[in-house]
């Protein structure tokens, strides 16, 4: 009877690798899902106020990059209350703090795997082996090399980030836990509505209304926003922005996204899904919906389409989503968003002037949502989707390559054309964009071509007519 082999032990790097796919599949899938019920300005979590940002109860601080958006994720899917996470020894500590309190974690509860980094430093020996150094050695091996030490010259110090997993559980979960000692103040309408106009003006991105749809013109570097009257509720106008808002962060000047890129269909799709995520992470925080556009539908379809359905790229999406929210939550605390390109907050009064001058040029009251809310029925219907033709002519109509795209990307018959005539996805914008013109003046010649030709009775004899797909 032969014995069975003893598994082998994984070495650090292994469970370092396996723990990431993990975390990045988990959170695409949440993602993905949520993105299926989004859209229609409905609003895909279940809470029914504002989350806010997850933090450590034990250390007071917030988590941060990935882990937060694992956190508001779940969140989100599983509609907690309650912004407090903690590890079990940490639940242990609590209850030692609170010796009256029975705390326990609910049956069948679950707690969610965080990423815990560790970087490693080293130096390959001349046998190819590696020597990991420890703080003490890097502090000597650097004053070594400083000193121009080592016979033969010393090795180069390489670092690698390996993650450990760690299991943390909402406070929600466990009974008999503490209140929160100082509940946050919960913003208004009002409050909530003010801020995120005083955090866009306070970023420096100029916004101008005007009479057309809204979009981010980074030619000029500008948000385009349609006047307020024209939004149904508050909320939409506000989520709207701020989606339009998070587009022009991705500037050479700020988060640099877009420049460090091809300006291809392929990049400018993955664009419009971190826009998304964002979206879908602030309507959470600040209680809006996900804007009203096809593509919140499409974060699936564009993952599969662009990138071959590997959830990494989702999860890095996320993790740029993720940064401005910081942003956003650092200057919601009164503190100054450790993002260096955001303005210095002595700037900050200025900047708001600024944007109130240009809203005063263009005629846009910030109070006129509420008031068209009041003048229609809330049962009204949203509008329709726009046409095949309507939509052929807000693209004939956009003057930049980067609204047409965005068009493209919206209508789903638009983009299957477009990826029939670029398969690879790597044309720039520009050509794309002038071929696809092209196009579709052909597919509107057909289908009015269609529209006018006589109907005459159906003998059974007649061969179908070809539809044209280029």
């Amino acid at each position: 009877m032969s014995q069975e082999q003893p598994a082998e032990k994984k070495n650090r790097f292994q469970i370092s690798r396996e723990v990431q796919e993990e975390f990045v599949n988990s959170v695409a899938e949440n993602m993905l899902a949520l993105a299926d019920t989004a859209g229609k300005w409905q609003k895909p979590w279940t809470a029914d106020k504002p989350m806010g940002m997850p933090f450590c109860v034990t250390t007071g601080r917030p988590y941060g990059g990935a882990n937060m958006v694992k956190l508001m994720l779940t969140s989100i899917v599983k509609g907690y209350q309650d912004d407090r996470w903690l590890t079990f020894k940490q639940l242990q500590q609590v209850q030692a703090d609170h010796p009256a309190r029975d705390m326990k974690i609910k049956k069948g509860a679950k707690g969610v795997k965080l990423l815990r980094p560790e970087e490693l430093a080293f130096i390959v020996g001349e046998d190819g082996k590696w020597q990991y150094l420890t703080d003490k050695q890097l502090k000597e091996f650097a004053a070594q090399k400083e000193q121009g030490l080592g016979i033969p010259p010393l090795p180069e110090v390489q670092r690698m980030t390996l993650f450990y997993p760690f299991t943390v559980f909402c406070a929600a979960q466990i009974e008999g836990f503490p209140p929160k000692e100082q509940q946050t103040h919960a913003m208004t309408t009002i409050e909530r509505n003010e801020f995120v106009e005083r955090f866009i003006a306070c970023t420096g991105i100029p916004v101008e209304h005007h009479g057309g749809d809204a979009h981010y013109n980074p030619a000029v570097d500008m948000v385009k926003m349609p006047f307020p009257e024209r939004f149904t509720m508050p909320e939409e106008y506000y989520a709207t922005k701020l989606h339009e808002t998070y587009h022009a962060t991705g500037h050479a000047t700020r988060e640099n996204r877009k420049e460090k890129q091809a300006h291809n269909i392929k990049n400018f799709a993955f664009e419009e899904m971190r826009a998304e995520m964002f979206s879908m992470l602030a309507g959470a925080r600040f209680d809006l919906p996900m804007p009203e556009s096809n593509s919140a539908a499409y974060i699936n379809k564009w993952n599969q389409t662009f990138s071959g359905g590997d959830a990494k790229a989702v999860f890095q999406a996320a993790a740029e989503a993720a940064k401005v929210l910081t942003i956003m939550h650092q200057f919601e605390m009164g503190e100054q968003p450790k993002a260096a390109w955001f303005p210095r907050s002595e700037t900050w009064p200025a900047l708001i002037e600024e944007q109130a001058q240009r809203d005063a040029v263009t005629g846009a009251h910030m109070a006129a949502p509420a008031q068209a809310v009041a003048a229609r029925s809330t049962n009204d219907p949203r509008p329709a989707p726009l046409s095949f033709e309507k939509s052929a002519e807000a693209f004939q109509a956009a003057d930049d390559p980067v609204s047409k795209a965005r068009i493209i990307l919206q209508n789903p018959e638009f983009l299957e054309m477009a990826l029939k005539q670029d398969a690879e996805t790597a044309r720039s914008l520009a050509s794309l964009c002038d071929s696809f013109a092209q196009t579709l003046s052909m597919e509107l010649d057909e289908k009015n071509r269609m529209r006018a030709a006589p109907s005459l009775p159906a003998t059974g004899t007649e061969a179908p007519v070809a539809r044209m797909r280029m």
